[in-house]
């Protein structure tokens, strides 16, 4: 997101959305009724958050406020930002307040509903999710959310089902995201084997998650979960998908570029690959990215992140959006 006077409202047409990501969620007609079939002019739009705009309440905020503390970098800064005059910026965004005015700005864009990326309870990462969920139903402005999860973070045979009690709870929020005969819409961002592999064996042996996640959902008295598998490879995302008794494919992201910056209009047609290479293989949800760009931690490196420099010149077209 940009500065104050970059923000959805200010800034962007409605239905051109500045995001790191957007998923998109395309229906089939004949799972609906007709009231159901009617919404399908308008598919599910929604953002992915990943909420380390919190500072130094983490190693994780305050290594972002580094990142993105060079003048060059300074017009990727929220909106919520502050630059102060030694040239260091402060992001908080960790708010109740700031929460807020951002599903103002996520309403005025058209957006549906917010993917937060989901991490332990206590963890900084994990306040704007908590914020959304206390927040009276009225106060969310119609904004539904759901979860991505890292598989890593459910630990293996003896630790996951705490994970799957919190998740249930989620899906049985008024507000979560559901699809296709009220199913609750979970990501799984399936990335990095290799904890999976220590924590369970084999990628075989974390289908007793996805088989708990269903059953509890049940017994609560809800429909099973539509599990979609997120990986950067359709091939091997549909892979694991079979293998665990998931039910659709996405990503979280979609990166390339060359290391001279090329331009925006070779994203757009890495994204129809994408798609292609996830539609031939399994149900999709296409992921729609504005960018990738990584230098500001080339520059600044992050512990958990060491990107190739490979990047999109430019990741905002106005024209594009004019005529969209």
């Amino acid at each position: 997101m940009g500065r104050s006077k970059q923000n959805f409202a200010a800034m962007f047409p409605t239905h051109c959305v500045l995001v790191a990501s957007l998923l998109t969620i395309c229906l089939a007609p004949l799972t609906f009724g007709a009231q159901e079939a009617t919404r399908l002019f308008h598919p599910l739009v929604g953002a992915i958050r990943w909420d380390a705009w919190h500072g130094e309440l983490s190693e994780v905020g305050k290594a972002v406020e580094k990142t993105l503390s060079p003048p060059k970098y300074h017009f990727r800064l929220p909106w919520f930002a502050k630059i102060h005059p030694d040239g260091k910026v402060t992001i908080r965004g960790e708010s109740r307040e700031v929460l807020e005015q951002e599903i103002a700005y996520a309403r005025q864009a058209g957006l549906d509903y917010w993917a937060f990326v989901t991490y332990p309870e206590d963890h900084p990462l994990s306040l704007p999710l908590l914020h959304f969920t206390k927040l009276p139903i009225e106060r969310r402005q119609g904004l539904r959310f759901c979860n991505i999860v890292e598989w890593a973070r459910f630990g293996g045979p003896q630790h996951f089902r705490r994970w799957v009690e919190r998740l249930v709870r989620y899906f049985r929020d008024p507000s979560y995201v559901r699809v296709l005969g009220e199913r609750p819409l979970l990501y799984l961002l399936t990335h990095d084997e290799d904890w999976v592999l220590k924590q369970w064996g084999s990628v075989e042996a974390f289908k007793e998650v996805v088989d708990s996640l269903r059953l509890e959902s049940r017994l609560t008295g809800l429909s099973d979960p539509y599990l979609v598998v997120m990986h950067f490879s359709p091939k091997r995302g549909d892979e694991i998908r079979r293998q665990i008794g998931a039910d659709a494919l996405s990503s979280y992201a979609v990166t390339g570029g060359t290391p001279e910056g090329a331009p925006f209009s070779q994203a757009l047609s890495a994204m129809k690959r994408l798609w292609a290479e996830m539609a031939k293989r399994a149900p999709m949800i296409p992921v729609v990215s504005f960018g990738w760009d990584p230098r500001p931690r080339i520059d600044n490196p992050v512990p958990w992140h060491k990107p190739d420099l490979l990047f999109y010149t430019n990741f905002y077209s106005r024209r594009m959006c004019a005529s969209a």
